[in-house]
Order: C-alpha cells, then sequence, then structure tokens
C-alpha cells in the first residue's frame, strides 16, 4: 500500500517539476523574443498586442474560410436532429423509441446553460429549438461573427442566414449562436427563437469560457475549405439566393456592374425568370481564384459555360459579378492593349458569343453596326428571334478564317452546342450536333469600342 502511495506522490511530483519548467521556458522565450508575443520587454504588451486583445474581446467578421464552414457545419446537423420531418421519412412518427432517441440528440447539442435558464429537458425540448417540418432544410449562411474568451479556450459565433425548402421557397431568416470547445473539440448551439432582429449586428454576444461536456452528438466536423469547397459552396449559395431570395441575389451584386448589366431589380428578375430551369440544375464545372492584397475572386464556371465571380474579403462577404464582359479585367484590358487586330477582332466576338450565352441580347443588339441593323434587324426582338433560330443557347466557338478588307474584319466562326446535348432546347430538342456558320464583321474603334454585323443567312430572317 505505501508502494503505491510513494508511487503516486512521484507521478504528481513529475507533473508539476513539468509544468513549472514549461511555464519556465515561456517565459525564458517570452523575455528573449518579446516581439513574438506582443510584449516590449517582460511585463510591457505593444500597442499591437493590445489591439489584439481587444479584438479578441470584440465580436467580428470571421476571417477564416475553415472557421466559417466548419461552424456552418454545425449549423445544418442542429437544423437536420431538430427537423421533425426526418421522423415521417423514416415512416417512424409513431415510434416512441425513436422519437425519445431524436429528443435526446438535440437535448445533447444545446448549450448547457440555455438549458437550465430555459428548464429544458428531454420531455419538452422541441419547446425550446427551432420548429423545422420539411423533406429537406436548406441553409443559405451569409454572415457571421465570432469573440473568444479571453484564454481562447472558447470560440462564440453568433451566424444568420436563410432558410429555404426542397424548391427553394424561402422560409425564414435563421439566427443562432454557436459555441466551440476549443480544447475538447465539441460544439453547442444556442437557438434565438423570439428576436426580432434587422441585422446580426442588433446581437450582442459576451466572451467567456464554456466548457462543453463531450458526447456522442457534439463533435466539431472540422472543415478544411479548399479553393473548390469554397467556389463549390458559393456557386450553390449564390444559386439558392437567385431560386429563393432573388432580392437578396440582388443585392450582392458588384454595385457598378448591378447598374450597368441590370439597372433594375425588375429586369434583373426578369433574367432569372428566363433561365430558371437552368439555375436549379447548375453545378461547378470549371473554377479558377485570382489571388491580391485586398481580397480574392472566386470564379466560377458551370456546365452551360456560365460564369459567377465572387470578390470575397471574408467568408461570405462577396461582391458578385455575373460575366467578364460587363466589366473588363485588368487581364483582358493587358491583353487587348498588347494583341494585334486579329487578336481584338476575336476577343470582341468572344465578347458577343458571350453575351448571346447569357441572354444578354441588348447589350448585344446594341452592338451591331447602325446600317446593319436597320437593314435587317429594326427591333430588338427581331434580332433575338434570329439568333434563337441560328444558334444554340449556350453556344462553344472556333474562328476558321480572318481576312482584313480596310479597316472592317471578316471572321468566320463555326457555332456548337456548349452543353454537348445535355442542354433540352425547347425547339431543337437535345442533339447539339449541328454546327451553326457564321461570318462576322467587325470593325473595331478607339478605347476596345468596335462594331459586329455578320452575313444573314436570309432563311431564318424574322418575316
Amino acid at each position: 500500500m505505501k508502494k503505491i502511495k510513494y508511487f503516486i506522490i512521484g507521478i504528481l511530483l513529475l507533473i508539476v517539476i513539468v509544468v513549472i519548467t514549461i511555464v519556465a521556458i515561456n517565459m525564458k522565450d517570452r523575455k528573449e523574443n518579446p516581439e513574438a508575443y506582443h510584449y516590449i520587454d517582460e511585463n510591457t504588451i505593444t500597442e499591437e498586442g493590445k489591439e489584439l486583445i481587444n479584438y479578441r474581446k470584440t465580436l467580428n467578421p470571421v476571417n477564416s474560410p475553415d472557421d466559417f464552414f466548419t461552424v456552418v457545419s454545425c449549423v445544418n446537423q442542429y437544423l437536420g436532429v431538430v427537423n421533425k420531418a426526418s421522423l415521417q421519412n423514416m415512416g417512424q412518427s409513431d415510434n416512441e423509441e425513436l422519437i425519445n432517441s431524436f429528443k435526446i440528440n438535440i437535448y445533447n447539442l444545446l448549450d448547457q446553460e440555455y438549458i437550465e435558464k430555459n428548464n429544458v429537458t428531454q420531455d419538452n425540448v422541441y419547446d425550446y429549438v427551432d420548429d423545422i417540418n420539411q423533406t429537406v432544410i436548406f441553409f443559405v449562411p451569409l454572415k457571421m461573427k465570432s469573440i473568444a474568451s479571453e484564454n481562447e479556450e472558447t470560440t462564440r459565433y453568433i451566424v444568420y442566414g436563410i432558410e429555404e425548402d426542397i424548391n427553394n421557397t424561402y422560409l425564414g431568416d435563421l439566427y443562432i449562436i454557436v459555441n466551440r470547445d476549443n480544447n475538447n473539440g465539441t460544439f453547442s448551439i444556442e437557438p434565438i427563437l423570439n428576436g426580432n432582429y434587422n441585422s446580426i449586428d442588433d446581437i450582442s454576444l459576451e466572451s467567456k469560457v464554456i466548457q462543453i461536456n463531450k458526447n456522442e452528438n457534439n463533435t466539431v466536423s472540422k472543415v478544411v475549405a479548399s479553393d473548390e469547397y469554397v467556389c463549390r459552396n458559393y456557386l450553390d449559395y449564390y444559386k439558392k439566393l437567385i431560386l429563393g431570395r432573388p432580392d437578396m441575389a440582388y443585392e450582392l451584386l458588384n454595385e457598378e456592374y448591378k447598374q450597368k448589366r441590370f439597372g433594375t431589380y425588375e429586369k434583373f428578375q426578369q433574367y432569372i425568370n428566363d433561365n430558371i430551369n437552368d439555375f436549379k440544375v447548375s453545378q461547378l464545372q470549371q473554377y479558377m481564384v485570382n489571388r491580391n492584397e485586398e481580397y480574392n475572386q472566386y470564379v466560377c464556371k458551370d456546365a452551360y459555360g456560365r460564369i459567377y465571380m465572387f470578390d470575397s474579403s471574408k467568408p461570405m462577404e462577396v461582391s458578385v459579378q455575373l460575366d467578364t464582359y460587363t466589366l473588363e479585367t485588368d487581364a483582358f484590358k493587358e491583353q487587348y492593349e498588347k494583341g494585334n487586330n486579329e487578336v481584338k477582332v476575336q476577343m470582341n466576338v468572344n465578347k458577343f458569343i458571350l453575351m448571346i450565352n447569357n441572354q444578354d441580347y441588348e447589350t448585344a443588339y446594341n452592338l451591331l453596326d447602325e446600317n446593319f441593323k436597320n437593314n435587317y434587324f429594326k427591333t430588338l426582338d427581331d434580332f433575338i428571334l434570329y439568333v434563337r433560330n441560328k444558334a444554340y443557347k449556350y453556344n462553344d466557338f472556333e474562328i476558321k478564317s480572318f481576312n482584313a478588307n480596310g479597316n472592317v474584319y471578316a471572321c468566320g466562326a463555326n457555332l456548337w452546342d456548349l452543353t454537348g446535348g445535355s442542354y433540352v432546347d425547347e425547339t431543337k430538342g437535345t442533339s447539339g450536333g449541328y454546327v451553326y456558320e457564321w461570318t462576322f464583321f467587325v470593325q473595331l474603334g478607339e478605347d476596345k469600342n468596335f462594331t459586329i454585323s455578320f452575313e444573314v443567312d436570309n432563311n431564318v430572317i424574322p418575316g
């Protein structure tokens, strides 16, 4: 017995020695390298250090995509478990044992202080969580702020977003608090059920340590947000906004782009209505990321060749553009200025076809040579009808010939179905195999301006 006692005492002494050694090494390191710890000397903190401490004590936007999407996964886990339709989908809505199991799962996700404050039990738990009864529930996160405890053991997040059903019908706004225990990798939820908030900024959050007991339901599933992951989710979220809250999608557009491309919300709505079925099935096909000091630009392309550009300084703090031609990029300007006339003509033809693919017929119509327009397409509707009969909705193309005649450049091109037949055209079906031959005539102007006309197929001319 004495041996066991001495053994325990020895272990405790060893632990004390190790702790003292670690503290001493830390203090020595801080003394020798105070800048790394934001200290001027052993006892005086730098202004940068003070700012860092104050920052951590204040609610601030979440900067890390990993943290942002990890917290979103916690919210989705909560929404999935409180969704009453889950039992109905399983055909088990009367199974008391399974119902109790769901109640336990919900209870295990709730914050302990929230439980005590509201006298939540496993029996009444559904009365204190969000009331959801949908076959599928989609959550679109729009804003997120966080505050850390002083010792950084706990990080608390306030999250705002919208909920949609399986048909992308808008169900309502969601404000919710997620707590993360950074020591044991767990999380807890504080539902916000009775607040009439207009903004995430209306909600305050206290910096404090919250110890979360680990259970089988509350482990954080950490997300490593690669560029592809961010692009895929940005495109998916924006698509859901287009379908469920087009007003919010409109507000996220780059302000200059919004005015130049659409001008009014009604015109944006018409654009959505004209392409609603395509947006429903839109998925990421290709992506690239352009980085600069102020923001990352996530460029996404779907199967229809549609471009979505997200300029993002922080997760979901985005400025959106839906094409590359309305506001010309620096890369486009540089390539255009360095290119010879053949390159410039081909870039302008590409721009014209991109407008057709985007159903931006009005902008394309405004590029037509005035005499050509008056002779063949006196109205925008005439032009639209011709293009729809002489091209696919989504076109890929190849330049086949190039000739110069004075200041007019003739450019032969073949147009074919960009989707390879996957897009179902109401009038042309799904064959996608036919190649349309076009001959464009381009006249270059000053400062990247140009006019365009083309050889008209009299068999397609509107009657």
